[in-house]
């Protein structure tokens, strides 16, 4: 049996590449959805143009999975980090498998309680779809799928040897009676848009397996593989548990948009972001001032004109949206800024988190979504 795991290197020389990539692509999808969303919010399901929206917004929706693997290969930054139980995470990605048509008997033998982590659930999301569609097409003739989870204490060396911190870990092991690996091709599996000729119709192909091991660095995990021919693959990922209260539930159903009427500062420099913003912001209500870079920002917000949020993007070419918040915090203390980012968030977002920043939405985001993070800024409590 042989093993493999990824040095951190590897990937390294590639990072600001794929973060100019992934900015770049979600400032555009961020245009194409909130136009859309504009028109379709108005329309009946039995309009003519209804149907092309709503392909317009689901092709928007793949683009951003694309450019969250991308993200995840770069390991740049963490997104919207929240208590998550594994469990039952691990059990909606199980259930989405069509295993009967393919003759693949599955199983799940999951830890009796919550295990809750600390993650993304988007993210964890991806990676977990990955790994388990590449072990169902691992096995074109059927086979056994295992899908497993527990806690466990992992020590000082185990833990170094993992690249770990010492603590209580979730474990989940996802292990296939599949056509297996040998060492040349286990060695590989990790490098971006690597696929085997078994695994060439698996969703997870290309950036995948890249991204996945990307998106566990970043939280902090490990992720291994251990392959023999013919035999097959196990696939075992580590995340630091969190210990906390076992209620927590992210999921929002459909409600109606919350509207406003105070006044924001949206900055951007891309001209489709700033027009884009503008309009979905005063279909919100709202009374809204634009700004194309961080110095101008500065100079709307000193002339006079009372503010009640700033919405900053994060990459500007003359001021990027950390010094600008620090600009805008040293003129006034209580300013209210919430962060708008087609990247990741990173160091830079997080100092600024730190120092009062409101929050962060991430591009590209949906009416639905931009309209309640504005409403938990502006009416805290």
């Amino acid at each position: 049996m042989t093993m493999r795991r990824m040095k951190e290197g590897e990937i390294v020389e590639i990072t600001t590449l794929t973060e100019g990539i992934a900015h770049e692509f979600n400032n555009l999808l961020m245009a194409i959805q909130g136009r859309a969303s504009l028109v379709i919010k108005d329309l009946q399901p039995s309009h003519p143009f209804y149907d092309h929206l709503s392909q317009i917004l689901q092709t928007v929706h793949k683009g951003t999975v694309f450019t969250s693997q991308l993200i995840g290969y770069a390991r740049a930054g963490k997104y919207q980090v929240a208590p998550t139980d594994l469990n039952a995470l691990v059990l909606s990605c199980f259930k989405k498998l069509s295993l009967s048509d393919r003759k693949i008997h599955g199983q799940t033998n999951l830890d009796g309680t919550k295990l809750f982590c600390n993650v993304d659930k988007r993210q964890m999301r991806l990676v977990l779809m990955n790994v388990l569609e590449n072990a169902v097409a691992a096995m074109p003739n059927g086979g056994e799928l295992t899908v497993s989870t527990v806690s466990e204490s992992i020590l000082e060396n185990p833990a170094q040897r993992h690249d770990l911190i010492p603590g209580q870990f979730v474990r989940i092991t996802i292990t296939d009676t599949g056509v297996g690996m040998d060492e040349s091709t286990l060695h590989k599996v990790f490098d971006p848009f690597f696929t085997t000729e078994t695994r060439k119709d698996a969703h997870g192909r290309g950036l995948g397996l890249a991204a996945c091991h990307g998106i566990i660095l970043n939280h902090k995990g490990a992720i291994d593989v251990w392959s023999t021919k013919y035999e097959g693959t196990s696939f075992t990922i580590l995340l630091p548990q969190f210990e906390g209260p076992e209620n927590f539930d992210l999921e929002e159903g459909i409600r109606d948009l919350p509207m406003g009427f105070e006044t924001i500062l949206f900055v951007d420099d891309d001209e489709l972001i700033l027009e884009m913003g503008r309009h979905m912001l005063e279909d919100l209500g709202y009374r809204v001032i634009t700004s194309n870079s961080g110095a101008n920002a500065i100079e709307i917000y000193t002339s006079g004109e009372d503010f009640d949020l700033v919405v900053l993007d994060m990459i500007m070419d003359d001021m990027d949206g950390p010094e600008t918040f620090r600009r805008l915090q040293a003129i006034d203390p209580d300013v209210k800024v919430l962060i708008s980012t087609g990247h990741t968030i990173g160091t830079p977002a997080e100092s600024m988190l730190a120092s009062g920043c409101r929050g962060f939405i991430l591009k590209p985001f949906t009416m639905a979504a931009f309209s309640r993070k504005l409403r938990e800024i502006l009416d805290p409590g």
